[in-house]
């Protein structure tokens, strides 16, 4: 996984991100704020940006102490406070669009990784990549630093957004991160 990935170090998330993490985090782990002080951010300020390597040792702590399934629903929750664009409007339109959502909420040496004026991506958090979409499916590849578990609630949130009866699954015929690959894909059918 690392080998698709810059030097995290170099990687911050936006304040606000992890504020809604937070928020619905405390619905399922009372002690988040407490993780997060633990790991240097004893209180997250929406307008600045922290380490992306600290936000990533907080999802690990809630894996360790919560089990995989808390990833999942704090995963599911994120999308439900997110601001969609209003030209979004279907399922078809919204996967691809988690990977703009994704940069824009990350930055890079200071720079945010997506500008929606000129539509330039900057490379190095790795990618939630919608890589086909067909009538009623579509294929997630993720190969970012987060937990498959928390990616696969946010996928699936958000495709539900759009299609209340979509589901999504790993595609166990493709690498896994857990099993050592470097990414995970997602089939995602409605």
């Amino acid at each position: 996984m690392q080998t698709a990935l810059q030097n995290l170090a170099d990687i911050e998330v936006r304040g606000q991100t992890i504020h809604i993490f937070l928020s619905v985090a405390q619905n399922f782990v009372p002690l988040t704020s407490k993780l997060l002080a633990k790991h240097g951010i004893p209180k997250v300020d929406p307008a600045k940006w922290y380490p992306a390597t600290t936000f990533l040792k907080v999802c690990e702590d809630i894996r360790d102490q919560m089990g995989e399934s808390t990833l999942f629903a704090i995963g599911k929750k994120i999308p439900e406070r997110v601001v969609w664009p209003p030209d979004i409007t279907t399922i078809e339109a919204v996967l691809p669009s988690i990977d703009v959502a994704y940069h824009m909420n990350h930055r890079i040496r200071g720079e945010i990784m997506f500008d929606p004026q000129t539509g330039v991506m900057k490379e190095g958090i790795g990618h939630y990549r919608c890589v086909s979409v067909e009538k009623r499916r579509a294929v997630l590849v993720c190969d970012n630093p987060y937990p498959s578990e928390f990616d696969c609630g946010i996928i699936t949130a958000t495709a539900r957004k759009f299609r209340s009866a979509a589901d999504v699954t790993l595609d166990p015929s493709q690498p896994t991160r857990s099993s050592g690959g470097a990414s995970c894909t997602y089939i995602v059918t409605w």
